[in-house]
């Protein structure tokens, strides 16, 4: 029996996912769907912010020591660490204490920008420096106050994780997105690669390209809405 098309559709961490695919036999929309929620819950449960009971709201509140961390946060963090790191501290994961000062964090707020002071006090708690790392025991140092904010990079780490979850039903060919960032695979079911439309940034409908993609991600973003 040929693969039948399918698309899925879910809420996960503040927006929305996606994902149109080709369904071998045997595989029901139902399995596909749970997988991929099992699979963006998992990261959520481990790396939101704005979960009270997340794997990094309790590093972020613990006393200063070692703190044992899931294994895929760890690995998330350590690949941020290592981006801070290349970067030249441009791209900090210890940065929340400024995302919250601005009323971008869970602590949402109406608008105010915040105040030197407070801008200034906010920055003496960044530092991605003084985040060490022990491998052996899978633990990040938290000095005490350090606010870990891995928003940038567990989304399309959580696209990562449904795209193995995909993996696994034996499902070879899938265009699987989150707040849109995408990862494909194979192709779709009458055979052309996935297409992606990037959107022109102002009120219109119009695209300025769409994007053919095949074993590979992207990320798209826009502040225009």
């Amino acid at each position: 029996m040929p693969a039948r098309p399918a698309a899925l559709a879910g809420a996960t961490m503040g927006t929305t996912w996606s994902a149109r695919m080709a369904l071998p036999a045997g595989v029901a929309d139902a399995a596909a769907r749970q997988a991929i929620q099992a699979a963006l819950d998992e990261v959520v449960a481990q790396m939101s912010t704005w979960e009270a009971d997340a794997d990094i709201s309790r590093y972020n509140r613990a006393a200063p020591g070692w703190q044992t961390l899931p294994a895929e946060f760890f690995h998330v963090l350590r690949h941020a660490l290592m981006l801070a790191e290349d970067s030249g501290g441009a791209y900090d994961p210890t940065v929340g204490p400024l995302v919250n000062a601005w009323g971008f964090g869970p602590h949402q707020r109406a608008f105010e920008p915040p105040s030197p002071a407070a801008i200034q006090a906010a920055r003496e708690r960044c530092g991605w420096q003084r985040v060490p790392l022990d491998d052996d025991r899978r633990a990040a140092w938290q000095p005490g106050g350090v606010y870990l904010d891995l928003s940038s990079i567990a989304k399309g780490f959580g696209v990562d994780r449904a795209a193995m979850a995909l993996d696994a039903l034996g499902i070879t060919d899938y265009l699987v997105e989150v707040g849109g960032e995408l990862r494909a695979r194979g192709k779709r079911p009458d055979g052309q690669p996935w297409r992606v439309a990037i959107e022109v940034p102002d009120a219109s409908d119009d695209h300025a390209l769409a994007l053919p993609l095949e074993n590979c991600s992207i990320a798209t973003s826009g502040d225009y809405r």
